[in-house]
């Protein structure tokens, strides 16, 4: 059986997702070599997955493309983000474990990128940067929030910690004790010009958690000491 490649277009670059292997996913500049450079994001993932004891069934040839949805604004100035027809089915509660795995790893990558920095290594702003170390985990931990809120599962917003660390932790235990009922979520909700699902929650968090983590050490190696 061929394995399906959904791309989108975020923030000036193309992103591709193979929806079998949640958190697959590479990113390019251009299109072309974004959809070229899977066959490889593939096989890093399957090592990576491994690495972190999870197995997963590999794929078989060919790639298929079943989808490219270019970004677009909404009427309030937010880039809409894509949803794929492979987001639409609803969540499976037998998947469940294995989601909660992925997101411990995801997890652990981060905060091993972290460790050993201090408060001033994650203050430290560095020049084109739209934010310091400790501002990308917060981002993070915010993202996340915002996705449940999509969902109408997420906490009131006032009881999310401003303290990096301390966000990242209550969001994502949140996450977890929430799978359950996010199986149980059967359609899909539009907001502001974006449509969710609960299956397109778990993609985005597992993307953006793996994608800022190899922002952060992007950021890591930077700074003076490292």
């Amino acid at each position: 059986m061929p394995y399906l490649v959904c791309v989108e277009e975020n923030e000036g670059r193309w992103i591709a997702h193979v929806p079998d292997l949640p958190g697959c996913f590479v990113q390019h500049a251009h299109l072309e070599q974004a959809i070229q450079a899977v066959p490889e994001a593939v096989e890093v993932y399957i090592a990576w997955c491994e690495g972190h004891g999870l197995r997963i069934t590999g794929l078989s040839d060919p790639m298929i493309v079943a989808e490219v949805i270019r970004t677009w604004e909404s009427e309030d100035g937010y880039e809409v983000n894509a949803f794929f027809a492979s987001d639409r089915p609803p969540l499976v509660e037998d998947e469940l474990p294995q989601f909660e795995r992925l997101l411990t790893a995801t997890r652990k990558d981060l905060m091993a990128v972290v460790d050993g920095l201090g408060a001033e290594d994650l203050a430290r702003e560095f020049p084109g940067e739209r934010w310091a170390i400790g501002g990308v985990l917060m981002h993070v931990a915010r993202a996340e929030w915002w996705y449940l809120d999509r969902m109408g599962l997420a906490f009131s917003s006032a009881e999310l910690p401003d303290e990096p660390f301390k966000g990242l932790t209550k969001v994502r235990e949140y996450l977890l004790a929430k799978l359950p009922e996010l199986a149980k979520r059967r359609g899909v909700v539009t907001l502001t010009g974006e449509t969710w699902s609960a299956r397109k929650v778990l993609r985005r968090a597992l993307w953006h958690e793996r994608d800022h983590r190899d922002h952060i050490e992007k950021l890591r190696s930077k700074l003076p000491q490292w």
